[in-house]
C-alpha cells in the first residue's frame, strides 16, 4: 500500500460476544481443596508448571442442572481427570462470606432482588462469582454449555510462554473486540486483573440488578474488557480456541439436536455413537459425546460451546437499553480513545430509538471533554465520479464493508444469510453536496444537517460548504470521529450547472490540497450512450435514484423499465465533452500532486455482484482497509433499486438517429 494509505489497525483485543450467556457451572465429583498449600505441578504431557491446583470451575445456580448439561459435564470431568485435573461445581450453598469475601454482600443483594422481583439475575451473580473464584484459586473457568475437546493444559502453556498470568478467549459473536467471560484461565492466584474486578467496593455497591438487561456492561464482557485494557498480564486467544461455532450457528452443531418424543432421530446428529437424553419437562435431546465430529473438523479448538443449550438473552426495549448502556459508558469509561465509546455509540445508533440523537450528543460531548484541546479525525475517502448511480452503489458497498471487519464470519442456512456482524457503525456517507441543486434538496436540510448537528458540526461550517469545502469537511472529520465514526466518504461528481460549471473542480482541488492522505477513488461509466439516457431522464423528470425502504429489509422491488428519452446530438456532445473534461481534470490533479488512486470503470468493476466483491478486495488491499469483502454479505447491503433491464435501443424514442459511430461502439441490442 502507498505510504499515504490507511494502515490496517490490529486491535489488541481480537473478538467478543456481548450476548448475555447463561450462568454456568457444572458437575463435580469431589470437594475442592481451596486452602491447600501452593504447589508446583507438572500437568499431562506438557511441561508447564502451575502455581495453583489444577481445577476446572463451573457454576450452576437456582434450578436443578438439566440432564443434557450433565452429560457434557460428565465428559468434561472425565477428560480433566485423565489430564490430572479436578472439576468443581459451585452451587448456591457455596455462596458464603468465607468463599466470596469481596463480592458476598453484592451477591446477597442480588439474591434478595431476585427473591423479591422474581427476575433472573443469575448471569450477573455468576459473573461476580467466576471472577472471585479465579482470583482466589486460579485454574480454569468454563460455562456449562461448554464441552472440552482436549486437555486445556496447553492453553496455560501458551499463556506462560507469553509471560501472562491470565488467558481469555475472544467472544463468539457480537463485537469481537471484547473478551468472553465464558471460558478463561488463571495461572496464578491473586491476579491483579481479577482483583480489579472484585475489590472495587464502590463499583460493587453501584451495580443496579434491576438493569440486568445490560448485564454485559455491569458485570459481563464490557466490564471485563474495560479492565483488561489496563493490564498487560492477560492474553486474549483466538475465539476458535473455545468457540469454533459462533452464537447463532446452532444448526451447525452436529453433536447436539433437540428432537421430538415421537421422532427421536433428527437431521444433524447421527444415531451412531449418540444417546437420547430426556429432561423432566419432556424435552428430548440427541447427543453425541464426546463430540468427535467437531474435534476432527476443528483440530485447534480446545472446547466447543453448545449454544443450543441456551443463551441468557435478557433484553429490554431499545430506548431503555440504549439509555442504560450510555449511562454506564459515561460514568465508567474515561479513555476517549477506547473502542468501548465507539461500541456504545454504535449500539445507540443501531437502536433507532427516539432518544438516539440525545444520547449520541451526550456521548460525543463527554468524549470531547476527555479529549480536551486535542482532537482526532476520521479518515477521508474521496470518490470522484461521472455517474451518480454508480457512485451511490459504491457508497452502499463501502458502508456494508466498513460495518464489519475482515474477520466477520458469514454463513447460510435454511433461514437465509447470517453473519456475526458486530454492528459497527464506523462509516459515514457525506454524499455529493456540490452537484447542481444538491444543497437545496430536502434530504440535505431534513436528514443530513440534523445528523451533522448532533455530531457538533456548526451551522457556520455547514453553510460554508460551497465556498470553503475543505473547512467544512475538516470539521465533519473531527466531529464524526468524536461520534465514533472512523471513515467519512465525500463524493464529487462533475457539475453541469450552467450557473457555476467550475464548482466541482474547485471543490476537488481544495479537498486534494487540504487532505493529502485521503484515500482517493475515481469511477466512470464506459457506455456513454447508457449514461446519456440515464442523465437525460433524471434531468427531465427530476428522479435521480430510488432506494429500498431501509426499515423494510424485504423491500427489494424492481422498478419499471425507464421511460425512453430522445437522443439529441448537441445535448449528447455537451455531456460527452463535460464528462471527458472532468475525467482529464481529475487525472491531471492527481498526477501533479504525485498521488496514487484507484480508477474504476462501472461496467468492468461494479456491473455484477462478483465484480463488486472483487473491487472491494482491490480497495481493501490497496488502502489497507480492515473490511469484510464476502460477496453475499456485500450484496445484502445494496438498497439502490434497479429498473427493469431493457436493451439500449429501448431507452431511446429515436434510436435510428444515433450516429453509427456510437452504435458500433455501444451496440443497441445490448442490455444497458
Amino acid at each position: 500500500a502507498p505510504a499515504w494509505g490507511v494502515g490496517r489497525v490490529v486491535a489488541l483485543v481480537a473478538t467478543a460476544c456481548l450476548a448475555l450467556v447463561a450462568v454456568v457451572l457444572a458437575l463435580n465429583s469431589g470437594s475442592f481443596a481451596g486452602a491447600s498449600e501452593l504447589a508446583l505441578q507438572a500437568l499431562g504431557s506438557v511441561d508447564v508448571e502451575l502455581e495453583v491446583e489444577p481445577v476446572g470451575h463451573v457454576i450452576w445456580l437456582g434450578s436443578k442442572l438439566p440432564n443434557v448439561k450433565r452429560v457434557f459435564l460428565h465428559r468434561n470431568q472425565e477428560l480433566l481427570h485423565q489430564a490430572g485435573w479436578k472439576l468443581k461445581l459451585w452451587r448456591s450453598e457455596d455462596i458464603t462470606q468465607q468463599n466470596f469475601p469481596y463480592t458476598y454482600g453484592t451477591i446477597r443483594r442480588a439474591l434478595k432482588y431476585h427473591d423479591e422481583s422474581g427476575e433472573n439475575v443469575f448471569s450477573m451473580i455468576g459473573d461476580l462469582m467466576k471472577f472471585e473464584i479465579l482470583y482466589h484459586f486460579g485454574g480454569l473457568y468454563m460455562d456449562t454449555n461448554i464441552e472440552l475437546l482436549r486437555d486445556p493444559t496447553e492453553l496455560f502453556t501458551v499463556a506462560a510462554s507469553l509471560n501472562k498470568e491470565v488467558f481469555l478467549v475472544a467472544d463468539p459473536g457480537g463485537d469481537k473486540r471484547f473478551a468472553s467471560a465464558g471460558f478463561m484461565g488463571a495461572l496464578k492466584k491473586h491476579s491483579p486483573l481479577f482483583a480489579s474486578l472484585v475489590a472495587n467496593e464502590q463499583y460493587l455497591n453501584e451495580i443496579p440488578f434491576e438493569e440486568h438487561c445490560v448485564a454485559n456492561a455491569w458485570t459481563g464482557p464490557m466490564f471485563l474488557t474495560l479492565k483488561v485494557l489496563h493490564f498487560d498480564s492477560a492474553v486474549i486467544l483466538d475465539r476458535d480456541t473455545a468457540y469454533p461455532l459462533l452464537c447463532g450457528q446452532d444448526g451447525m452443531d452436529r453433536c447436539l439436536e433437540r428432537v421430538g418424543a415421537d421422532s427421536t432421530f433428527g437431521g444433524k446428529v447421527t444415531q451412531e455413537d449418540s444417546v437420547l437424553v430426556k429432561e423432566e419437562n419432556g424435552d428430548v435431546w440427541r447427543v453425541q459425546v464426546p463430540c468427535n465430529d467437531l474435534k476432527r473438523e476443528y483440530p485447534e479448538a480446545t472446547a466447543v460451546d453448545h449454544f443450543s443449550l441456551g443463551k441468557s438473552w435478557i433484553n429490554c426495549k431499545p430506548a431503555a437499553r440504549a439509555r442504560k448502556l450510555a449511562d454506564w459508558t459515561l460514568r465508567y469509561v474515561h479513555d476517549p480513545a477506547s473502542f468501548i465509546f465507539d461500541f456504545t455509540l454504535d449500539q445507540v445508533r443501531w437502536s433507532q430509538s427516539h432518544n438516539a440523537d440525545t444520547l449520541t450528543k451526550e456521548l460525543v460531548e463527554r468524549r470531547q471533554q476527555l479529549l480536551g484541546a486535542g482532537s482526532n479525525r476520521a479518515q477521508l475517502i474521496l470518490l470522484g465520479s461521472t455517474a451518480r448511480s454508480g457512485s451511490t452503489l459504491m457508497s452502499e458497498m463501502l458502508r456494508q464493508a466498513f460495518n464489519a471487519d475482515e474477520d466477520t464470519v458469514v454463513w447460510t442456512d435454511d433461514t437465509g444469510l447470517h453473519s456475526d456482524i458486530p454492528l459497527y457503525n464506523r462509516f459515514f456517507d457525506l454524499g455529493d453536496l456540490w452537484s447542481e441543486t444538491t444543497m437545496a434538496q430536502d434530504w440535505v436540510q431534513n436528514d443530513l444537517w440534523p445528523r451533522l448537528s448532533a455530531f457538533g458540526v456548526t451551522r457556520r461550517a455547514f453553510d460554508a460548504a460551497l465556498d470553503q469545502p475543505a473547512l467544512f469537511v475538516d470539521e465533519v472529520l473531527q466531529k464524526s470521529a468524536s461520534a465514533g465514526y472512523q471513515y467519512v466518504l465525500v463524493k464529487v461528481g462533475w457539475n453541469s450547472d450552467p450557473k457555476d460549471p467550475m464548482l466541482s473542480k474547485r471543490v476537488a482541488s481544495n479537498l486534494l490540497d487540504a487532505f493529502p492522505h485521503a484515500n482517493v477513488v475515481f469511477m466512470e461509466r464506459a457506455n456513454v450512450l447508457a449514461q446519456f439516457a440515464s442523465l437525460a431522464r433524471a434531468q427531465d423528470t427530476g428522479e435521480w435514484m430510488r432506494f429500498a425502504d431501509n426499515a423494510n429489509p424485504a423491500d427489494s422491488r424492481v422498478l419499471p423499465a425507464p421511460k425512453p428519452v430522445t437522443f439529441n446530438f448537441p445535448r449528447f456532445k455537451l455531456m460527452f465533452d463535460q464528462r471527458h473534461d472532468w475525467i482529464t481534470f481529475f487525472h491531471d490533479e492527481m498526477e501533479k500532486r504525485d498521488r496514487k488512486y484507484v480508477h474504476l470503470v462501472y461496467e468492468e468493476h461494479l456491473a455484477t455482484p462478483e465484480k463488486q466483491a472483487e473491487t472491494m478486495r482491490r480497495l481493501k488491499d490497496f488502502f489497507g482497509f480492515d473490511v469484510n469483502v464476502n460477496q453475499d454479505f456485500l450484496s445484502s447491503s445494496v438498497r439502490l433499486l434497479k429498473p427493469k433491464s431493457v436493451t439500449l435501443e429501448e431507452r431511446f424514442t429515436n434510436p435510428h438517429e444515433i450516429p453509427e459511430l456510437l452504435t458500433k461502439a455501444f451496440p443497441l441490442n445490448e442490455i444497458a
